[in-house]
């Protein structure tokens, strides 16, 4: 019973990860700005840290609209990346997504934990496509004839359909 106590008050003291959410009150903005203070541990959550996370989600099934490892799109797959590398909550949307941070240019710009945003001609106008950037020129994502796989941004297929990269992280 006093160890059941102890564990009831103790995750009473656990702050939640900052979401962005619809119905929330607080603009972007300040969102960003509570995550400038937890830099802390963004910084711990290094470059082999989301590598280990991204290889548990390597062969995942692509499904539409999909949010579990039974099947999930690029957007799902790329929120829980996020969520486990970084204890950040992204939106649901791929657009939604390129709403957060800010530019990055491509190429020598980018870094680890970067997303990175594509125009799919079948998916209408604007925004379709999101994936998170790994490094050396490579991106995680679940690709819809693949499921969840990393390429090369300099591949002819992304590099015509590149949008840009946002930085959701505090530097």
């Amino acid at each position: 019973m006093l160890l059941l106590a102890i564990a009831i008050t103790s995750c009473g003291s656990i702050t939640p990860a900052p979401r962005f959410t619809p119905h929330e009150k607080r603009g972007t903005q300040e969102v960003v700005q509570e995550l400038g203070s937890r830099r802390q541990a963004f910084l711990s959550a290094d470059s082999k840290r989301l590598m280990r996370v991204v290889d548990g989600y390597m062969g995942v099934p692509y499904q539409w609209g999909g949010t579990t490892r039974k099947g999930m799109d690029c957007s799902a797959m790329t929120r829980a990346i996020v969520r486990e590398t970084y204890g950040l909550e992204l939106p649901r949307t791929s657009g939604q997504m390129y709403k957060l941070g800010t530019p990055v240019r491509r190429g020598s710009g980018l870094r680890p934990g970067d997303l990175v945003f594509f125009r799919i001609d079948t998916s209408g106008p604007g925004v379709s496509h999101v994936g998170i950037y790994v490094g050396d020129g490579r991106f995680a994502h679940a690709s819809s004839s693949r499921g969840g796989v990393i390429d090369k941004l300099t591949q002819p297929y992304f590099q015509t359909r590149y949008v840009g990269g946002r930085r959701i992280l505090p530097q």
